[in-house]
């Protein structure tokens, strides 16, 4: 499962982040790509929802939630693939927060989609990242 990865770093905490990041009703807002995203329940490994992109609406699952520190979204975006999206936040050196968010994709034709898609995807990382972190840092008075 080929991935890559992006991260971009800001002086909002860890916490400010994660409660942004974890407050899914707030994603349109800092993200350029997400129209909305619902979930069937709580921020929590095993939950489902659905999530409206220029793209298109997608079924989504977070298949894996470590609260205050990274979670991992995953969905099909195109047949016989499963894209994950692996996000962190984690205290940095000097005192800032570092913001990561990578993509891997796997299922039978994984590694083919991935091998022409992930870097292109993952590009477009650090822009959403920015309005993460422009959002936290606003949310403690940073701005």
């Amino acid at each position: 499962m080929a991935g890559q990865e992006r991260s971009v770093e800001t002086n909002a905490s860890p916490q400010a982040v994660w409660r942004v990041w974890s407050d899914t009703s707030t994603w349109p807002e800092w993200n350029p790509d997400v129209q909305s995203i619902t979930l069937d329940g709580p921020f929590a490994a095993g939950t489902s929802g659905t999530m409206k992109t220029k793209q298109g609406t997608r079924q989504v699952q977070l298949t894996e939630v470590v609260p205050g520190r990274s979670f991992r979204l995953e969905t099909t975006v195109i047949p016989l693939t499963r894209f994950a999206f692996e996000c962190r936040v984690a205290a940095g050196p000097a005192g800032n927060t570092i913001i990561s968010q990578g993509i891997r994709v796997g299922g039978p034709l994984g590694g083919l989609v991935g091998g022409m898609m992930s870097r292109q995807i993952a590009d477009t990382f650090p822009r959403l990242l920015q309005g993460l972190a422009r959002k936290a840092e606003a949310g403690e008075g940073r701005s």
